[in-house]
């Protein structure tokens, strides 16, 4: 999907000055009013005031849904949404196009991408389950691997590649992207585990669960301004190795959360932590993405950044996953070690085996060991959910150090090519 949308690149050059243009891809703040945008500031509410106000809604309304309707009618929001979206771009958003780029669409590599990209996700996913030698597991992730090996090999040889190669030729273009891919992993693996830790060990209901992300939500939009002006201060490469770090400090502290944790220690100091790092790192990246690569390839680069976004939210949260379930099977066997259990609670407790949602109907017959079965199970998810949060953390330090050896000090400043 990255090619076709760069193809309409999303910078309209304004004329009679090749420093300022306008964001055809941000049309409420910039070319529906025809506000000049410089180009060192390309990005300054690309990802953080969109991406905000979007988990924003999400969250809470997701939580709603679920407490009132069922799951499953959580992804009727999506149509509602698009509808109204569509119709603004059709009718409000300027034409731009990057006159330089090849035509067609690069099927084969989409297709390949797809193909790639699902294999190694069912096949992770499958993991924790069936086992690393499961043939199921082992072929998934092989086929997986060699349609991304044929992705990588196609895109170097067509014509109109959806994702042209020598874009990472810039060490800074690379560096930008291996930062989003890693701490996008650790935000959206996290961010997925966390619901799971808030009801099933803490008890909450799905609405306040998704209210417990409001913080995170007002810190980002709030400081979303600030985030600019330092960015015209100290230039990118400092708030993208310190935005990280404040987020890693945010996702450790989650490890501390358990069964008897309360809301203000495990919970919301841990949140708005993550959303200060989270609003220091947001502008200066996609800033940073903007200014290293040629003006009329903005639109191409752009449109990749967000694709390795979404695609470290399709591999977290299949990696964190199985390593959750994995760390909460091996504190499920060493609970069950205890000589103090009885048959029937042993048996409650291997049923909750490999299960992020807890039954409570499998508790009730055991009348009063009940309380005994609750607390093991739920101390073993909350310990498997804080094994991943340490990997969320560490995720979010390589980050910073990506950030340190390949974002130059005066990177913000730059001119493309």
């Amino acid at each position: 999907m990255v090619r076709p949308f760069s193809q309409r690149d999303p910078i309209d050059y304004c004329p009679g000055d090749t420093r300022y243009r306008c964001r055809a891809s941000d049309p409420l703040l910039a070319c529906d009013h025809r506000r000049l945008v410089p180009r060192g500031r390309a990005g300054y509410s690309h990802r953080d005031l969109g991406w905000v106000f979007r988990n924003c809604r999400r969250y809470r309304s997701a939580g709603w849904i679920v407490d009132h309707f069922t799951w499953q009618a959580i992804f009727l929001i999506n149509p509602f949404l698009a509808g109204p979206a569509i119709w603004i771009a059709w009718r409000h958003l300027p034409e731009s196009y990057d006159p330089e780029a090849p035509p067609g669409i690069d099927w084969l590599g989409a297709l390949l991408a797809f193909g790639g990209l699902g294999g190694v996700a069912f096949g992770l996913i499958a993991l924790p389950d069936r086992g690393a030698w499961d043939v199921s597991v082992l072929v998934s992730l092989a086929v997986g691997l060699l349609f991304l090996l044929a992705f990588v090999w196609h895109e170097g040889r067509t014509r109109s590649p959806m994702m042209p190669l020598g874009l990472f030729r810039s060490p800074t273009f690379s560096g930008i992207n291996v930062l989003t891919l890693l701490l996008y992993s650790a935000l959206d693996g996290a961010f997925f585990l966390l619901p799971f830790d808030l009801i099933q060990v803490h008890g909450y209901s799905a609405t306040l669960a998704g209210a417990v992300f409001l913080p995170f939500t007002i810190i980002m939009g709030v400081l979303s301004r600030w985030s600019g002006g330092l960015l015209d201060r100290v230039g990118a490469r400092v708030p993208l190795i310190a935005g990280p770090i404040i987020a890693a400090v945010g996702f450790a502290l989650f490890t501390l959360s358990g069964p008897s944790t309360s809301y203000w220690s495990g919970f919301l100091a841990p949140i708005a932590i993550i959303g200060l790092g989270m609003a220091v790192t947001v502008a200066p990246l996609t800033t940073t993405v903007i200014n290293a690569v040629p003006g009329h390839q903005t639109g191409v680069a752009s449109g990749i950044n967000n694709a390795v976004a979404s695609v470290a939210t399709l591999l977290a949260i299949a990696i964190f996953g199985a390593l959750t379930l994995n760390g909460f099977g091996r504190a499920l066997d060493r609970d069950l070690q205890s000589p103090a259990l009885s048959s029937g609670v042993r048996q409650v407790i291997e049923s909750a085996r490999g299960k992020f949602v807890i039954d409570p109907s499998l508790t009730t017959p055991l009348g009063a060991d009940r309380p005994l079965a609750e607390a093991v199970v739920k101390e073993s998810l909350a310990e498997g959910i804080g094994i991943a949060m340490l990997l969320a953390a560490a995720l979010a330090l390589a980050s910073a150090a990506v950030a340190a050896f390949t974002v130059r000090p005066s990177g913000v400043h730059s001119s493309p090519k």
